[in-house]
């Protein structure tokens, strides 16, 4: 099955608000997913002694973007595990009892930046060394930086809900999700279908 992520407006608007949880569960729009992704780049260009540490961070930000993987999930990834030929990236599910390996597809935009970033840094493709040489307290810390910056709230985690979000309205399955996201459950999964604040009139016209 091919399943095309159309990137579909995520407004401010919409929240998620889980019978299983007493907050909300949070997710970026995309004027925030914009802003974060101009403030990594202008940090790219006016800081050139420290451009490969920001460009590092810039691939980590989509490729949780554009995964949905975990934070500790992203930080043990490989160049090897990365499969350009055909568009699949492995990931080490960690959150159940025996880690497994689970098989996303590529997103076209973040192919694009990962064989950039291989290429910038002439980066061999069946490296066994991790891409994200840093601690998870380092990666905290960038996000608590852009977060003060930028005015509303950042962390790793944020991004998963995102892409869950992103895949629901753009009608993946539910059941091919919970695989991407490595859920155990599907009802774990379903988390993503509580979107409140949407426009649900839109739907109507797609059927037949």
């Amino acid at each position: 099955m091919t399943i095309i992520m159309k990137n579909l407006p995520v407004p401010k608007t919409w929240a998620i608000q889980s019978s299983k949880r007493n907050t909300p569960i949070e997710f970026f729009s995309d004027d925030e997913v914009f802003a974060m992704d101009s403030y990594i780049q202008k940090k790219i260009r006016e800081n050139k002694k420290r451009s490969t540490y920001h460009k590092r961070y810039y691939l980590l930000f989509k490729v949780l973007l554009y995964t949905g993987a975990r934070i500790d999930e992203t930080l043990m990834l490989r160049p090897v595990d990365i499969h350009l030929d055909i568009n699949t990236i492995d990931v080490i599910t960690l959150k159940q009892k025996k880690s497994s390996m689970r098989t996303i597809p590529l997103h076209r935009n973040l192919k694009d930046s990962i064989m950039a970033y291989f290429i910038e840094f002439k980066i061999d493709p069946k490296s066994q060394e991790k891409i994200f040489p840093m601690k998870r307290q380092a990666v905290d810390l960038y996000f608590k930086r852009m977060q003060k910056d930028l005015g509303f709230r950042i962390h790793a985690h944020k991004f998963r809900h995102t892409f869950g979000v992103r895949a629901i309205i753009n009608h993946v399955p539910l059941s091919v999700l919970q695989e991407w996201l490595g859920h155990s459950s599907i009802f774990t999964t379903s988390i993503y279908t509580q979107i409140t604040g949407m426009d649900t009139s839109q739907f109507m016209d797609q059927i037949p």
